[in-house]
């Protein structure tokens, strides 16, 4: 049992002087625990780091697709360098080929942050106590300010509108994701976290007082309610993308039907030529005759 803020000062000779607690907070932890429990938010460690351990190995199963799709996509960029290629072929499948290359990266980007979230999240109900709770509190602020600003809008929906309508809608995208808008912002408040993220994670605050300041407002509940709420929704993007990644096959039915198409093409071509051939040939044969009559 670590010593009391008095039992100290009394061994520095300050006792008579009034102190308070700073990371100290004024809830209990279990309680809260119990709490979110109740409304169906994952509060096992151990279910928790068997998430994370399986999205580790999703992010290597996303790697090996990458690699085989980069495969594909060098292969089709060195064979459109040859004057024998179809170059617009090669194009169509150049796209679809990046296209599933990108859905795979949005995965595996949305799953390393799910993992973020996740490792705070244990490390936040492994915590001993207030202390190491306010302390770690902070990074639970940051993820989710980053999130908000960053990672979810500016690179994975911006990513998403960029696939093609056969992929996905668009109007239920934008509807989609004005929802995710919505969670977020009701669950944090997103100035106060970029606070956090300044002042304290980031270290751009150089005031002790400040930053004191700052760490008495951390809220343990709060973050851990956050990072849930975070998880959940990466959930909901990976099914959205579970679902465009179905649709690739539409793009390849697409591709090899046009594919077909193209080669009857040719075929028609072919025979033309043929038929052209087949005439001249006559024609000069003819004209021979004539001549040696």
């Amino acid at each position: 049992m670590s010593k009391s803020l008095d039992e100290i000062a009394k061994e520095l000779g300050i006792a008579n002087y009034k102190f308070s607690e700073i990371f100290e907070m004024c809830y209990s932890n279990q309680d809260v625990i119990d709490k979110l429990s109740k409304i169906g938010i994952c509060t096992k460690v151990d279910k928790l780091r068997e998430n994370l351990e399986l999205a580790g190995k999703r992010c290597s199963l996303y790697v090996g697709l990458m690699t085989i799709l980069e495969d594909g996509i060098n292969k089709v960029k060195h064979d459109n360098k040859s004057i024998v290629n179809d170059t617009y072929a090669d194009e169509k499948r150049l796209n679809i080929l990046q296209t599933h290359r990108n859905v795979y990266e949005t995965m595996g980007f949305l799953t390393l942050l799910q993992m973020d979230a996740l490792t705070t999240t244990i490390c936040l109900f492994q915590a001993n106590n207030d202390t190491e709770r306010i302390m770690l509190s902070k990074h639970a602020y940051t993820i989710i300010y980053e999130a908000k600003q960053n990672d979810l809008f500016k690179t994975v929906s911006a990513e998403m509108q960029k696939y093609p309508e056969s992929l996905v809608d668009k109007e239920e995208l934008n509807s989609f994701w004005r929802e995710i808008k919505s969670v977020i912002k009701k669950t944090i408040d997103i100035k106060e976290a970029e606070e956090f993220r300044n002042n304290l994670d980031a270290h751009k605050n150089k005031s002790f007082s400040t930053q004191v300041a700052l760490y008495k407002k951390c809220d343990w509940a709060k973050g851990v309610l956050a990072l849930s709420v975070l998880s959940m929704i990466i959930d909901k993007i990976q099914i959205c993308l579970d679902i465009i990644h179905y649709n690739l096959r539409k793009l390849y039915d697409q591709y090899y039907a046009f594919l077909k198409e193209r080669v009857k093409q040719y075929e028609d071509i072919m025979k033309q030529l043929q038929e052209y051939c087949d005439i001249r040939n006559d024609n000069t044969h003819v004209s021979f005759e004539k001549e040696v009559n």
